[in-house]
């Protein structure tokens, strides 16, 4: 499925999500388009803009789900356009946050980003 697609239904999904007050699912799908937009090469610096933003109201909120999350998504993008300098600095700046990923498969996905992280670096 194109990225385009996909990021025209979060678009279309968000405003939705606001209007059920449903602002888990709403921060979390925003985490999800601004990745999509980054990784299409659209409004870049606003996307981190929008990451860092959710990652300054995390801290606020004590959300480390949340956090967690973003986090991981960083490093996925980071990892994608190889910028292994960069995704060791995330990855030293974050933490462990397996310990607060939702289920397993993105705690498993965190770990081999986070191996193969340090092991490109090592090269």
């Amino acid at each position: 499925r194109p990225l385009d697609s996909i990021q025209r239904e979060f678009e279309v999904t968000i405003p939705v999500l606001t209007q059920l007050k449903q602002d888990d699912s709403k921060m979390r799908l925003t985490v999800v388009l601004a990745t999509v937009k980054k990784l299409r090469g659209i409004d870049v610096e606003a996307a981190d803009e929008i990451l860092d933003s959710l990652l300054a109201t995390a801290a606020s909120t004590g959300n480390v789900c949340l956090s967690a999350y973003v986090n991981l998504m960083k490093l996925e993008v980071l990892v994608f356009f190889q910028e292994w300098r960069e995704a060791i600095d995330l990855i030293r700046k974050a933490g462990n946050v397996r310990l607060f990923l939702q289920g397993i498969f993105a705690s498993v996905r965190y770990t081999f980003l986070e191996a193969m992280t340090y092991l490109k670096a090592a090269q």
